[in-house]
């Protein structure tokens, strides 16, 4: 840098050096007369003005050298010895064509500089000689001698064969290089180094197999569908040591195991993350093994798997589908070549038998050794969980145990021959059962004492737990065959239930027998039944170790020894023998053993074991803490088998009969009875007895014998024999009252007797068959001899059969007679009803039924010669009413005389009492009538019994006002001419059992004391005690007075309510069918009842009510007491009849309900007239009308609210009542009360549904705060509300954010379409969106606006909530009008358009359309602007300038500036040559396209503030060219350049293009060289320009000077004059030409 005077400058525009100091020393070599010291170099000025040219020359050759020449090699230097790494290469979408590379790398050495390093060509990746295919990278920036890679690129495969083969190597080896081969460019420094070679090796990491691939997860979890096997779920963690991952998609893997293959697997979605472990889920079947190598194989896998052990598996690949379809070879064949072993090892605690559970267990010791015992147990249940749940059946199992007993292992159990299983399955789990064969339980021999001790230890206790320790083999059927499956784990405590010393059930002797008798004893043989309550089994065997004995003892002495020859006890139940010998001799217990067996009496015993109960020594120790009671029974047999009994002629005197005795011996050996001495009993009173002190009876044994007749003393007192006869009926099922009854009545004829006693009765064969099987008690003392044994004994034998003759007859004695007085006295009269048929003045028939009871004990036969009187019993006095004839009746032994009697003539013996009686009886509950009978006749037992009187009081019930009579339903099916006609059926109810034939009746109604009309029936019949239907018909009659309207009316209003009308019904009239009957018309009139019309349930008699339209009116002091009207109210209703009638008149008070039950709001509606429009159907109207909500629901009525205003409609319910006035045949019934409560719908406005349409918008005004807007707010209501709900404002959003309110004044919204005038302050709080906002609008763009309500959208607090729910869309469309109309001006100067040296700039005015109400105040306008699409120019710059509303004002002068240098011209020349009139300084209409961005102020210079984009297409501005060209003649390099006028018509060279794409400097330098050509040669043939085009020649004239201009609109002219001036004023700044 340079001063003025071409000095050398700092940057700081000093010198180099001090200038003072300089010039300071050059004054003093002249004021002094030494010489000057001499100066260092570096402080001359020569010094510095060599250094500043060397420093020119080596900057203007060293840079250009650095730049074209060094820089390029050592860019390809650095690029060769960069390097290139990658920490990530996901491939994605996998193709057989193609595949996504997303890759995450880093650039090493990379140089000093920064650099961006871009690809312009694909890169093509090699492996080995052969290239797999390429990819394009962008571009990547480094500096700092790094960077950074990252590219999400498509990668095409060139050959699928060698990527195959290459994945193949990807997938196995440890590492790969891949070659990366393209062209590289290199920007840095400024400078552009194109076509660099990219050679480079990348080494990258293999997945190596993927070692250590782990199972995660392996699981068998049910069967395979089909019989195909057993489905399979592996999750497989493999390990990836290369950076490269894929997405695979679906992979299918064939499992194997040592050589066998298992099955097939896949997994779908899955992924391998590069340098990271990733998990297959691999779901597939194990396939069935169909050899018997295969089975041996998936056996010992299992085997190994369930002990805990190693096993390694295989996997090997088969296909890849990446879209889980189409195969993907490339990929595929990688996967094929990959050969996994995988180890398999199953989780730890894995325990297969859970559990072993003993059944029944046999100690067998028939062996010598005592410590040897064969065990076996037919019930082993091991309880076992498999770790898959495929269904596996145990058919095989061998097992090896050790049994530990005291922490040590007592005994080894090994049953290692494979024995049959059964598999099972409960709620409990899966159990294997099997059984143990006979098995050596051995011993160890340091176990001896510990195996006694478990032996006495299950012998006498509950239960003796122990633990089995081995292992087990299984054979099972599987879905994939049968497996053998050993070496099985288990270890399990189990228990075996004790024998409990055998106490638990207690040994019963089942039988005994007396085989033998010695001097000192019974031999006796034992069946017994002995209970094992354990699972153990006990067997001694055979041999001389075999028997087991136990001593017996009873009342504290032994009597003897019980033995076994083998004990052999097996759980449960035991039947066993043993032998006895019973020595009862010198003991008291002994003998009173003795005696209680003799007697068959039960006696208990008591066994006991010792140390020598056995010889084996384990059981021995046990077997001596036993302890056992057990009941002997006694002697079953009996002694006496009998007796025979014979009365004498003479017995009644001598009381001495003759017995015969039957003797039975139950033993073996012979009895003979050496004395007797007896009593004979019957039911503990002594019949008589036996006395003989010396008599032989010998019976052999097991025999009977008959003894001869022995003398039988007697008892014959009557009371003894009568109760022998007594008790032996009883006995023998007979019946003995007879004889208790005639022994009875003969002590007191007044006893009652049963009549049954009697029935069939015959006295000689009652005796005969009372005496037959006859048993006696005999008790004795013998003295009897068995075998060889004597012995006394006193024994009691009850029951002894007795057998008698027809001797037995001799002692019954004469009963007496019977007596037959007493029955009729005792006899009861009753009658069960009473029917009067065909009732007359004075006579009638009767109907009769009842009953003569009591009549005694015999069957009679009883007859009325003289008929009976009837008597009606009247305050004590008897009033006759009339006479029966009784006919004859049959009565039964203690039944009666049942009457079943019918038409029986009955005579009125006075009109008077018979009147009288029947009104008595129509009121009265109940009455009494006197039948009186005289000489009856009584048949009895055979004999007729005359002169019999009867006089009998029976009772009856009377009808009791017939109280019940019962109303079942009514009908007013239409209008009689007097009224409304009445049809009715009931049931009365006759409480009386009387009945009675009235013929024609007729009944009239009183209601609240008005007669309201009449019923009546014909035919009517009052049966007795029954319930007759009676179907009536009559007259609701007309009323007159106001009494009897509101009567009826309160009758209606009752029914309708589903009360219950209470009615006095009074008799008016009865004829019978015979005609008229003074008697029963007189009582019938005095007839009055109450009656109830049944309910006809609560009557919805208002149907539905339907609000067609309602107008609500919020605006009131109230919010919760809304006015309201409706012109147009529509209720169908329905009464339960038919009658017809009209509503005149109605009245409301109704609760709106929300929800049903809930009472909300209150609606009262005064008497209003009605129209009845239609069958069942009225209309009503309404106005002004508070509708008041209740204080609790206020929030309800909110709701209720919020739903009408944003909803399609809302539910509610009207409950209350409804006063109406209905015109009748009756008359005009008001009918007060009635109740409604039906579901009511009303049409909701839906603002939600329908939106709103903004329309009219107009911007209007602004401040700092709001843009104000004016529109039009429509929203359309499709309901039949009007609803006046005062000042309102709409929150409006656009695009989520807040941009103001909208307020409504006095909103009322009507049917329809509204249009409601808004006033809208703008405010976002986002100044982003406010000039979006605004942007948009004015670029007449569309906004879908959200209009939502809030809760402070109104001041009605029972508006709220419904406002709040307001949410709505509303589409606007922006203006449309050109914010830039026609009038825009642009005076650019042409020479500082054509200068390169500094930006162009223009003078421009641009003309502003202000399309608001309100004034625009514009702050600044920034504007972009472009011809045909190139940037041509912009300007920045305040302008201050207010536009009135609706009006048009041109800016002030503003400067656009365009770009400098001769890139512009590339615009600029075309834009000129496009109207070249410019040139000429004729003004042109050009159509630019501006972007701008305007600050305004809407509504003036205080008004609301906003940056508006704004864009406008072909807005033309009026272009005028100013300037003039500069004088002089052109350099000699341009002369000859502009067309002549034709008369020379040489070529010269082409203008060069303005498509070059070099640096400035290169364009200068080929465009001045070019030029330099041109002039000096005439070729015809064009030359190239800098880019290597070539243009059309140009027709040339010698033209000196420029300053007159082109001269004409010629574009080839325009364009030469303009390349003209351009160098022209190049050449002026002294710069090089630019054409």
């Amino acid at each position: 840098m340079s001063n003025t005077n071409g000095t050398p400058v700092n940057g700081d525009g000093h010198l180099p050096y001090d200038e003072r100091d300089e010039d300071y020393q050059e004054f003093e070599e002249y004021d002094e007369v030494t010489k000057p010291a001499t100066r260092p170099f570096y402080k001359r000025r020569k010094y510095w003005y060599f250094c500043a040219v060397m420093t020119v020359l080596t900057v203007a050759i060293g840079v250009p050298l650095a730049l074209f020449v060094i820089l390029p090699k050592v860019a390809q230097l650095i690029l060769n010895n960069s390097t290139m790494s990658f920490k990530s290469i996901q491939i994605t979408n996998p193709t057989n064509n193609s595949l996504q590379m997303s890759m995450d790398g880093d650039l090493g050495h990379t140089g000093p500089f920064a650099a961006t390093i871009e690809f312009p060509e694909p890169i093509k990746v090699f492996y080995g000689e052969t290239e797999l295919g390429d990819m394009s990278l962008p571009p990547t920036k480094a500096s700092g001698g790094s960077g950074k890679l990252f590219a999400d690129a498509q990668f095409n495969i060139k050959d699928q064969g060698a990527f195959g083969s290459f994945s193949a190597d990807m997938m196995n080896k440890e590492n790969f290089v891949w070659v990366l081969k393209s062209k590289v460019t290199i920007k840095a420094l400024g400078r552009t180094v194109n076509n660099l070679e990219l050679d480079k090796a990348l080494t990258l990491n293999g997945m190596a197999g993927f070692p250590g691939v782990q199972i995660l997860k392996f699981d068998l979890p049910s069967d395979a569908a089909g019989g195909q096997g057993i489905n399979l779920v592996i999750d497989t963690a493999m390990n990836n040591p290369s950076p490269i991952g894929i997405t695979l998609g679906t992979i299918v893997l064939d499992i194997g195991f040592n050589g066998t293959a298992l099955g097939q697997v896949r997994a779908t979605g899955a992924s391998i993350m590069g340098n990271s472990q990733s998990v297959l889920n691999l779901t597939g079947i194990m396939t069935p093994q169909t050899t018997p190598e295969g089975l041996a194989t998936v056996s010992s896998l299992f085997s190994a798997y369930i002990a805990g052990g190693t096993s390694v598996t295989s996997a090997k690949g088969v296909s890849v589908l990446p879209d889980g379809i189409n195969e993907v070879g490339w990929l595929s064949t990688g996967l094929k070549s990959m050969a996994l072993n995988v180890p398999l090892v199953a989780p730890p605690g894995l325990n297969i038998i859970q559990s072993i559970t003993l059944g029944p267990m046999g100690m067998n010791w028939t062996n010598a050794d005592a410590y040897a015992p064969l065990a076996n147990s037919p019930g082993v249940v091991a309880g076992f969980k498999m770790p898959f749940g495929f269904s596996l059946n145990v058919t095989q199992v061998q097992n090896s145990m050790t049994v530990i007993y005291n922490n040590k292992d007592m005994a080894t159990l090994n049953a290692l021959e494979w024995g049959a299983a059964v598999t099972t399955k409960d709620a409990n789990g899966t159990a294997i059962n099997f059984a143990l064969p006979p098995t050596p339980f051995a011993i160890a021999a340091d176990a001896h004492a510990d195996f006694d001790d478990f032996v006495t230890k299950l012998t006498v206790g509950a239960s003796q737990p122990f633990t089995v320790r081995g292992t087990a083999g299984t054979v099972a059927t599987t879905p994939i065959g049968e497996v053998r499956i050993v070496g099985i784990p288990f270890k399990s405590d189990v228990a075996l239930s004790g024998l409990q010393g055998l106490k638990t059930d207690p040994t019963v002797i089942n039988s005994l027998t007396v085989i033998g008798g010695t001097t000192s004893g019974l031999q006796i043989a034992l069946n017994l039944t002995m209970v094992n309550p354990s699972q153990l089994s006990i067997d001694t065997g055979v041999g001389e170790n075999a028997p087991v004995t136990f001593a017996m003892q009873y009342e504290g002495d032994n009597v003897g020894t019980v033995i076994f020859p083998s004990l052999n006890l097996v759980p449960g139940v035991n039947q066993r023998t043993a032998g006895a010998l019973f020595t009862p001799t010198g003991t008291a217990g002994g003998q009173a053993l003795l005696q209680k067996y003799m007697s068959n009496q039960e006696a208990t015993v008591s066994i006991f074991g010792s140390s020598s109960s056995s010889a084996i020594a384990p059981l021995a120790a046990g077997l001596a803490s036993v302890q056992l009671q057990s009941n002997m029974p006694g002697n079953p047999a009996q002694l006496l088998l009998g007796t025979a009994l014979t009365i004498l002629d003479n017995t009644g005197e001598t009381g001495v009969a003759m017995a015969t005795v039957t003797v039975n011996n139950p033993f073996i050996p012979g009895l003979t009875i050496k004395s007797i001495k007896s009593t004979v009993t019957y039911n503990g009173r002594t019949l008589g007895s036996i006395d003989i002190p010396s008599i032989t009876i010998a019976v052999a044994g097991m025999s009977q014998q008959a003894s001869q007749p022995l003398p039988l003393s007697m008892d014959l007192s009557l009371d003894s024999l009568m109760a022998l006869m007594v008790d032996q009926a009883a006995v023998n099922k007979l019946n003995a009252e007879p004889i208790k009854a005639l022994t009875q009545m003969a002590k007191d004829p007044t006893v009652k007797i049963p009549s049954s006693v009697f029935t069939g009765f015959n006295l000689p064969n009652f005796v005969k068959a009372a005496m037959a099987g006859l048993k006696v008690d005999v008790a004795m003392s013998v003295t009897v001899l068995v075998g060889e044994y004597e012995t006394s004994l006193t024994l009691t034998q009850p029951g002894v059969p007795t057998a008698t003759d027809d001797t037995i007859l001799k002692l019954l004695p004469i009963v007496g007679r019977p007596i037959a007085q007493s029955i009729v006295d005792l006899a009861t009269l009753a009658f069960d009803s009473v029917m009067i048929n065909s009732p007359a003045e004075t006579d009638f028939t009767t109907n009769i039924n009842g009953l003569i009871g009591n009549t005694g004990p015999f069957d009679a036969e009883i007859t009325f010669p003289s008929g009976s009187t009837v008597s009606w019993i009247n305050g004590g006095e008897s009033s006759p009413i009339g006479q029966i004839a009784m006919p004859q009746v049959s009565a039964k032994a203690d039944v009666g005389a049942k009457l079943a009697l019918t038409n029986v003539p009955f005579h009125v013996a006075s009109s008077a009492n018979m009147g009288a009686f029947v009104g008595y009886s129509l009121k009265a509950e109940a009455f009494d009538w006197e039948v009186v009978a005289s000489n009856m006749t009584v048949i009895a037992m055979g004999a007729p019994i005359p002169g019999i009187n009867m006089k009998k009081k029976v009772s009856l019930k009377g009808f009791n006002g017939l109280k019940d009579l019962a109303i079942e339903k009514y009908d007013l099916p239409s209008n009689d001419p007097n009224g409304i006609h009445l049809v009715l059926t009931a049931k009365l109810t006759n409480p009386s059992n009387v009945g009675i034939e009235m013929g024609t009746v007729q009944f009239s109604n009183e209601f609240q004391g008005q007669d309201i009309g009449y019923v009546g029936t014909s035919g009517l019949k009052l049966l007795p005690s029954a319930q007759t239907p009676i179907a009536m018909e009559g007259t609701l009659t007309k009323q007159t007075s106001e009494a009897g309207l509101a009567a009826l009316g309160d009758m209606f209003r009752l029914a309708l309510n589903g009360g219950t009308p209470n009615l006095i019904v009074r008799g008016k009239s009865v004829t019978p069918a015979s005609g008229p009957v003074s008697w029963l018309d007189s009582a019938f009139k005095t007839l009055t009842m109450n009656v109830t019309l049944p309910s006809l349930g609560k009557q919805d008699i208002i149907t539905g009510i339907t609000l067609k339209t309602m107008s609500l009116d919020f605006t009131g002091s109230n919010p919760y007491s809304v006015m309201t009207s409706s012109d147009n109210i529509e209720a169908s209703f329905k009464i339960p009849f038919s009658f017809p009638l009209s509503i005149t008149k109605v009245a409301e008070d109704m609760n709106i309900q929300l929800p049903q039950g809930h009472n909300v709001a209150n609606l009262k509606i005064p008497m209003s007239p009605a129209q009845t429009i239609a069958p069942g159907l009225l209309k009503t109207a309404y106005s002004n009308l508070p509708l008041n909500v209740n204080d609790d629901s206020h929030e309800s009525f909110n709701q209720f609210s919020k739903i009408l205003t944003t909803g399609p409609g809302v539910q509610f319910f009207l409950s209350g009542t409804a006063d109406t006035v209905a015109e009748t045949a009756a008359g005009a019934v008001t009918i007060p009360g009635v109740a409604v409560n039906v579901a009511s719908t009303m049409a909701g406005m839906n603002l939600n549904v329908g939106g709103a349409s903004i329309t009219d918008i107009k911007i209007v005004g602004g401040t700092s705060e709001y843009l104000e807007i004016n529109q039009n707010v429509v929203l359309q209501n499709p309901s039949g509300l009007t609803v006046k709900v005062g000042d309102v404002a709409f929150n409006i959003g656009y695009a989520g954010n807040a941009m103001g309110r909208a307020v409504v004044k006095d909103m009322v919204l009507v049917p329809g379409n509204n249009t409601l005038p808004a006033v809208f302050h703008m405010n976002p709080s986002n100044e982003h969106v406010r000039d979006g906002f605004l942007t948009g609008f004015c670029a007449g763009a569309s906004f879908t606006l959200d209009v939502a309500g809030a809760a402070d959208s109104t001041k009605v607090e029972s508006l709220k909530d419904a406002m709040a729910s307001v949410k709505m869309a509303s589409a606007i469309k922006g203006i449309t009008d050109k914010l830039i109309p026609v009038g825009s001006g642009a005076q650019p100067n042409i020479l500082d358009m054509l200068q390169m040296t500094s930006p162009r700039k223009t003078p421009v005015q641009v003309m502003i359309y202000n399309p608001f109400d309100a004034p625009l105040f514009i702050k600044k306008m920034k504007a972009t602007n472009y011809w045909q699409g190139k940037y041509f120019g912009e300007l920045d710059e305040e302008v201050n300038l207010t536009v009135p509303p609706k009006s048009t004002v041109r800016s002030p002068t503003v400067t656009m500036v365009s770009p400098a240098g001769i890139g512009f011209m590339g615009t600029l020349l075309p834009f000129m040559l496009k109207y070249p009139q410019m040139i000429l300084g004729i003004a042109a209409d050009v159509p630019f396209d501006i972007q701008s961005t305007i600050i305004t102020y809407v509504g003036g210079q205080s008004g609301y503030f906003g940056n508006v984009g704004y864009n406008q297409t072909d807005t033309i501005i009026k272009v005028q060219v100013g300037g003039k060209a500069p004088a002089g003649a052109l350099p000699p390099s341009l002369a000859g350049l502009l067309p002549n006028d034709g008369s020379n018509n040489s070529t010269s060279t082409a203008l060069p293009t303005t498509t070059a794409t070099s640096t400035t400097g290169e364009a200068s330098t080929s465009t001045a060289s070019a030029s330099a050509s041109a002039s000096a040669s005439d070729s015809a043939s064009p030359a190239p320009t800098a880019t290597g085009a070539a243009t059309e020649p140009i027709v040339k004239r010698q033209v000196q000077s420029l300053e007159d201009g082109p001269g004409s609109e010629d574009p080839a002219v325009i364009e030469a004059w303009i390349k003209a001036m351009v160098n022209k004023l190049a050449a002026d700044e002294g710069l090089p030409a630019y054409y």
